[in-house]
């Protein structure tokens, strides 16, 4: 009876050890997901703050730009994303800029909005298991650019405008697509509040 019970205690005992170190696998293996995940996003988002760097680098030759600043001023940010971001083959990219009309910033300066997002996705290790094949991974940014010049400002457009360059998540390099933007209506609430600072630093 002892021995009967004394063995039924270690069965029970190798239960809980194989329940205990599965949870701990488990725990372990979504740590690591998670982890993988954050990494990803860390590098949208040091991408994305260089091309914000090469678009503020290159308003001067921005703001001169023949045809429309907006669409000039996309290609820059989105060029430096794919020098930049080695999965952006497999991302989902969007990058917007609104000029605000000269009535808005007066004629002696410039006022240019922009909003870059971009997702990817995580494909996951140990998730997998409980149906998670790939987990989204999204960065956006929206900032100003103010290309003033000293004595006259010079514009392509006096109006409101914008551009918004799009490139889906199974689209290759180079097959991009060109919105242009008219209203304010297009744009998103986010980037709307950073011209409307923008605008409140230049009065």
């Amino acid at each position: 009876m002892k021995r009967f019970a004394r063995g039924a205690l270690r069965g029970q005992a190798l239960v809980m050890f194989v329940l205990v170190a599965a949870a701990l696998v488990m725990a372990l293996g979504l740590a690591i997901d998670a982890s993988g995940g954050w990494w990803k996003s860390q590098r949208q988002n040091d991408a994305i703050e260089i091309a914000k760097e090469a678009a503020l680098s290159r308003s001067n030759e921005i703001k001169f730009d023949a045809t429309d600043s907006t669409r000039a001023l996309d290609e820059v940010i989105y060029s430096s994303l794919t020098q930049n971001l080695s999965e952006i083959k497999g991302s989902e990219v969007s990058v917007t800029s609104w000029e605000v009309p000269e009535s808005e910033s007066g004629s002696m300066n410039r006022l240019i909005g922009v909003e870059v997002s971009v997702t990817g996705t995580y494909k996951c290790v140990f998730a997998q298991t409980f149906g998670f094949g790939s987990i989204p991974v999204k960065n956006t940014i929206t900032f100003t650019i103010n290309p003033y010049s000293s004595t006259e400002v010079w514009r392509q457009n006096t109006s409101g405008h914008g551009c918004r360059l799009t490139k889906a998540a199974d689209k290759a390099i180079g097959q991009e697509t060109y919105t242009a933007l008219s209203a304010t209506s297009d744009i998103s609430d986010a980037l709307y509040a950073a011209i409307e600072k923008g605008l409140a630093e230049l009065s």
